[in-house]
């Protein structure tokens, strides 16, 4: 993929989609192309996440870490492992190539050093990233309240009818 297609490919994924051209170059620069054959793995969940994964050409089933039941089909512009790498936590997910996948690996380092070098590029992906966070957080809040559990307290009293 040339550099100008990986660059607007970059910008459709929300946490780049405010990056200035130059600085998705750079990044693109610095970063590594990945072949993967159909039917291999891209990555595991538990792999510790030490970089990013964007799908560039091909198809990936994604897949639950921990009851492996499919939970997506990822294609190009699929962006995978931002957050883990962000945060330093293992994988969630397992994914795996359901035709040949092209894709831009992004390590932690060289994310880390644009980031750095450019802070404004690591405060326009924070902004991003703390609106999907409190995005994530709005939606555990509505599906809590389909949860609520009563004290063990309220629950005694109206066994024994109080």
């Amino acid at each position: 993929m040339n550099i100008r297609a990986a660059v607007d490919l970059l910008k459709q994924i929300p946490l780049f989609a405010k990056v200035d051209d130059a600085h998705l170059q750079t990044l693109l620069f610095s970063s590594d192309e990945l072949v993967v054959p159909q039917g291999r793995r891209l990555f595991e969940a538990g792999d510790p996440a030490t970089s990013a994964i964007v799908i560039t050409s091909g198809e990936a089933v994604v897949h639950d870490g921990q009851t492996g039941s499919v939970l997506a089909l990822a294609g190009p512009g699929s962006m995978f492992g931002e957050q883990s790498m962000i945060a330093g936590l293992p994988r969630q997910v397992t994914v795996n190539a359901k035709t040949e996948v092209e894709a831009i690996v992004i390590e932690q380092a060289v994310f880390v050093r644009l980031c750095s070098e450019f802070p404004e590029v690591g405060m326009q992906m924070l902004d991003v990233l703390s609106q999907q966070l409190g995005e994530s957080s709005d939606a555990l809040a509505e599906v809590q309240e389909h949860f609520q559990v009563q004290p063990l307290e309220e629950l005694m009293k109206q066994k024994r009818g109080d």
